[in-house]
């Protein structure tokens, strides 16, 4: 009966993540440092899940469109019409977590990668913690202070 009930969970867990990205042909990825450096575990894990995706030809086509001054980029990931895969892709991006105090991290499923690229100037802005933030494409806004 556990065991059942575990199963059903589990069932409705990946439900509902596949969910969050149903529909979706692309997603923006934006991971960064938000003064002190980017999380490397967390970067590299998206580096990682990424370059996968490429060579299995999951992603079709992949634009960085800027890079954080403390670490991390924006870019963009889309999928390929060859692959059924692409869903699984983002879950596995979704699962990535990485420290919040010194990372921020976002995906946002988009219908395609936009044609045309937007890029940030490279200013900081002082938070009253002492850390600084960048801007974020494609608005250019700074990223929000840590709590």
């Amino acid at each position: 009966m556990i065991k059942v009930l575990l199963n059903s969970i589990l069932a409705a867990i990946i439900l509902s993540a596949t969910s969050v990205f149903a529909g979706s042909n692309a997603v923006e990825i934006t991971i960064g440092g938000r003064g002190p450096a980017v999380d490397g575990a967390a970067f590299t894990t998206v580096q990682q899940v990424i370059g996968q995706a490429v060579a299995n030809g999951v992603v079709d086509k992949f634009v960085v469109s800027g890079y954080g001054i403390e670490g991390g980029f924006s870019a963009c990931a889309q999928a390929s019409p060859r692959t059924q895969a692409f869903p699984a892709f983002l879950r596995q991006l979704h699962t990535i977590t990485p420290n919040p105090k010194t990372t921020f991290y976002s995906l946002n499923k988009v219908a395609a990668c936009a044609e045309t690229t937007t890029f940030c100037t490279q200013d900081v802005q002082q938070c009253p913690d002492g850390s600084y933030v960048s801007r974020l494409p494609p608005s250019c806004e700074f990223v929000p202070c840590p709590n």
